[in-house]
């Protein structure tokens, strides 16, 4: 029976009261950055620019061994107490033993089973699945529009309908409070009508918009919104911390019965330093992660702290990579890959070569697809089905071309000399307009003129190679 870290829980979360004391500061400086440097020289993992999708799989198993490396020599901080929690390589061996290597959300018509894929493996021909990515600030007065955009995605299999209300009727949202309830009811009432009105009454609903535990549970009563197969979020710190409050969330998932998710996160050019540096990290996370919470569904999710970009030659490669030494060495539940958002407004053409660079990825590297939201998911209204649809379309597209990982990588690279210098000029954020500019929020459809900027960028992935359908 595949039980993954099950029953274990009391014995690991008990280790944040017993284990040896260890300040914050002196975990960052003195255990946790030099092991980390170590570690990284140590199985020699290094940063290749030109090799943004891997094809040497001796340096995943590389990775992989210097991932548990980290998390067994230093362990997870509980900044709460103080206390540095240590795991076992046999401890972390049987938990990978026992992943279950497929996950299943949705219900009714919309329930969707995805199984663990090998690199480069495209089965049927159509082994993807999509998650749509709705994250970010979202006006009251377009989040219904922006919910049914993604709704009405036929390819889409499950979404992360995570748009944030900056305030509710007017009143600031203050974590903790009443209007952080008030804001999560009201939200997710938005995103289950729009559901029902395009007939996916069990389309799973992977979001999460508030940050305290009691307005999470406000809504995890069926009669509020969350439906069965649903699924939801529970997060690491960065660096190998886990706050008390996260695994009390934890504990009151599986309580309630609700599967969630995690992210492997680094943060290329912040504490965990390179490219190279932030793989093993990202990757460490993915152990971590499954240790102290047993997480169904997983995936990368590397950011440049200098810029926030999800999706720049550092931070798609490290994301690229962790996905990889996962899905090489551990028979898990399928991952998601490539960028979580872009870095362009949705209305920019390389809002497009960003989600074709992301979904190519992922594909290639066995995982599933996801998109959606533009403008580093940081400026308001940057949401769309659209992009969805168009990442969906290029991951069919990888499929039925059966890239190779080299031919992979040769398209992605082109991708990226698109709109790798505005990344670098800072203004990516800046360009393209929002959902207001991109759609008519009349028939909840996209503008002619959106409608053609995509099919500009398909006809160009054409010639590279990718067969991208276009109208």
């Amino acid at each position: 029976m595949k039980i993954g870290a099950r029953c274990k829980f009391l014995d690991y979360w008990s280790r944040a009261n017993t284990g040896p004391i260890c300040f914050e500061d002196d975990f960052d400086k003195k255990v946790y950055w030099p092991k980390l440097k170590e570690i990284t020289k140590r199985w020699e993992i290094k940063y290749d620019a030109e090799n943004q999708v891997p094809q040497d799989m001796e340096m995943l198993d590389r990775l992989w061994q210097a991932a548990i490396d980290l998390v067994v020599e230093c362990g997870v901080l509980c900044p709460d107490t103080r206390r540095i929690m240590y795991f076992t390589r046999k401890e972390i061996q049987q938990m990978c033993d026992n992943k279950s290597g497929q996950w299943t959300v949705g219900s009714g018509q919309q329930k969707v089973t995805a199984k663990w894929r090998a690199i480069g493996d495209y089965g049927d021909g159509d082994p993807v699945t999509v998650l749509g990515r709705l994250l970010g600030p979202v006006s009251m007065e377009v989040y219904h529009a922006i919910a049914l955009s993604y709704a009405q995605v036929a390819e889409m299999d499950m979404c992360h309908f995570q748009g944030n209300l900056c305030e509710i009727w007017g009143q600031p949202i203050v974590p903790g409070s009443p209007t952080e309830m008030f804001a999560e009811m009201w939200s997710i009432a938005q995103i289950k009508d729009a559901c029902r009105q395009v007939c996916r009454n069990g389309l799973a609903d992977g979001g999460i918009r508030c940050i305290d535990l009691s307005a999470i549970q406000s809504i995890m009563d069926p009669g509020w919104g969350m439906g069965k197969g649903d699924f939801r979020c529970c997060l690491t710190l960065p660096f190998q911390k886990v706050e008390m409050k996260h695994m009390t969330r934890a504990l009151a998932y599986h309580t309630y019965g609700v599967p969630f998710y995690s992210v492997m996160t680094s943060y290329p050019g912040g504490l965990s330093g390179g490219p190279a540096h932030s793989a093993v990290t990202g990757t460490a996370e993915w152990i971590v992660e499954n240790m102290l919470f047993d997480v169904m569904l997983n995936g990368s999710w590397s950011a440049d702290a200098m810029y926030f970009s999800n999706t720049s030659k550092y931070a798609l490669w490290a994301s690229n990579r962790q996905n990889a030494a996962v899905t090489k060495n551990v028979k898990t539940e399928p991952l998601v890959g490539g960028g979580y958002q872009m870095t362009h407004g949705i209305g920019h053409e390389n809002f497009f070569w960003e989600s074709a660079a992301s979904a190519i990825s992922a594909v290639a590297l066995g995982n599933g697809i996801s998109g959606g939201t533009g403008s580093q998911s940081g400026k308001i209204d940057h949401q769309c089905g659209f992009g969805v649809q168009f990442s969906a379309d290029v991951g069919k597209a990888v499929c039925k071309a059966g890239l190779s990982l080299a031919q992979a990588n040769e398209i992605v690279c082109q991708c990226q000399a698109k709109y790798q210098p505005t990344i670098d000029s800072k203004q990516a954020h800046d360009m393209g307009g929002d959902f207001k500019d991109c759609y008519d929020l009349r028939t909840v459809t996209p503008q002619k003129w959106y409608v053609e900027l995509g099919n500009k960028v398909r006809k160009e992935l054409n010639t590279m190679g990718l067969p991208v359908d276009y109208d």
